[in-house]
C-alpha cells in the first residue's frame, strides 16, 4: 500500500471514498438529465430514483462522520499515542463506511446500521487509544 502510517491511509482512503460518494448521484443525475443541467446553476431540484436519493443521503452522513474521524487521526498522529488499538480502530472506521456506502444506496435497511455503529466504534477506538 503507502509507507503511510495505518491512520492516516484510512483516513486517506476516507477521503477517496467520501469523493466517490459525492460522485456518484451527482453522475446519475447529470446523466438523466443531460449536459446542459451538469453545468447549469441547478436552480431546480430533478425529479431522481430512490437510490439516487438514498446515495445522496448516504453521502452527507459521511461528510457528518469524516470530520471528526479526521480530527481524531490527526490528534492521535500529533500527540505521538498512536498504536495498535487506534489502527484498528482507523480500519474498522474505513471498512465500516465502505460496507455502509454500498447498503445504504441498495435500500438495506436494519442491517446498515450495524456499519454505521461500526464507524462510530472505530472512532471511540481511536480515542480510547489516545486517552
Amino acid at each position: 500500500m503507502t509507507s503511510l502510517p495505518i491512520e492516516l491511509e484510512m483516513l486517506l482512503w476516507s477521503a477517496i471514498l467520501y469523493f466517490v460518494q459525492v460522485m456518484l448521484p451527482a453522475v446519475a443525475i447529470d446523466a438523466k438529465e443531460g449536459v446542459a443541467f451538469g453545468l447549469s446553476n441547478r436552480d431546480v431540484t430533478p425529479d431522481s430514483s430512490a437510490w439516487v436519493g438514498r446515495a445522496e443521503r448516504a453521502f452527507k452522513n459521511m461528510a457528518e462522520a469524516l470530520l471528526p474521524f479526521a480530527c481524531l487521526v490527526l490528534v492521535a498522529q500529533a500527540s505521538g499515542t498512536t498504536g495498535e488499538t487506534s489502527a484498528m480502530g482507523a480500519m474498522v472506521f474505513f471498512f465500516s463506511r465502505l460496507v455502509y456506502a454500498v447498503l445504504y444506496p441498495m435500500g438495506v435497511t436494519g442491517f446498515r446500521s450495524l456499519f454505521w455503529f461500526g464507524g462510530i466504534i472505530g472512532m471511540g477506538m481511536i480515542v480510547f487509544q489516545v486517552l
